[in-house]
């Protein structure tokens, strides 16, 4: 089945580090990242280009380029350092035969490895560069696979503005016992949905089902996507009058993860 991954990478870059402003806004974002470092966008977009090559030649049947295989870029709010990436695959699978690809392997490599330059031209990065330790840190990234189409398609009844098109979206991972509680928490949230999907109109809602959870875990995971004005207003959401009836959801979560990113170019 087609799924929407979801990659998490840990910038080692002193550019990743945020600022501030003042007087605090309640409307936007009151953290301002310092912008990040144009050999790293380079980077990225090379690496992009390895991978829509190598996806036309894997799957010569389906949409190889980065706009139709939904593969896009954010960057985290509450933690700069971190950087999300999504795209479409056939399958699970699929994905791994790119992760176990030779031509992965040197993107990889020239995200981890200390010293590599920019991979664009061969030369070294200098003051904005990587430096001796690599962009991203290689033990701290993050994987996941969630089933159906999350950032692409048509936009459903009331939505005017598509999760790539929102100032702000909200990742909510929610944790669900296996079994009973997942059925019992399916069931809830079809209940419920449309009152998260009122409140964030005209913006979209998308979620799914985690299709990869580790062997063995009592768990299993609920995505949940919408987009914003704001995190303010994605805040103001716990405080509206049809709140306390949406969190009945919150009986049947055993924890739950919550950030908000900000989609940026590579440009």
């Amino acid at each position: 089945m087609t799924v929407t991954e979801f990659a998490l990478l840990h910038l080692n870059t002193p550019s990743s580090s945020t600022t501030t402003t003042a007087p605090a806004d309640t409307n936007t974002n009151t953290n301002t990242p310092t912008p990040l470092p144009t050999p790293l966008l380079k980077t990225l977009s090379h690496a992009m280009q390895i991978q829509d090559t190598w996806h036309a030649t894997a799957f010569p049947s389906l949409p190889s380029s980065s706009l139709a295989r939904a593969a896009h870029w954010f960057r985290q709010i509450e933690d700069p350092s971190w950087i999300l990436t999504t795209a479409l695959w056939s399958s699970v699978e699929a994905h791994w035969d790119w992760i176990r690809s030779p031509e992965n392997a040197g993107v990889m490599g020239g995200l981890t490895e200390a010293g590599a330059g920019d991979s664009t031209t061969g030369e070294e990065d200098g003051e904005e560069g990587k430096g001796k330790e690599g962009w991203v840190i290689a033990e701290d990234t993050g994987l996941w696979h969630v089933g159906g189409v999350l950032f692409a398609g048509e936009k459903g009844e009331g939505e005017e503005v598509g999760l790539l098109e929102s100032p702000v979206i909200s990742l909510g991972r929610m944790y669900v016992k296996k079994g009973e509680d997942r059925e019992r928490f399916a069931a809830k949230f079809e209940e419920v949905r449309g009152i998260l999907e009122r409140f964030a109109r005209p913006h979209a809602v998308r979620f799914g089902w985690r299709e990869d959870g580790e062997e063995g875990a009592e768990e299993e995971e609920f995505v949940l996507v919408a987009g914003w004005e704001s995190v303010a207003q994605h805040f103001a959401f716990a405080e509206s009058a049809e709140f306390p009836k949406y969190g009945e959801i919150r009986d049947l979560i055993a924890r739950v993860e919550l950030k908000h990113y900000q989609r940026f170019s590579l440009e």
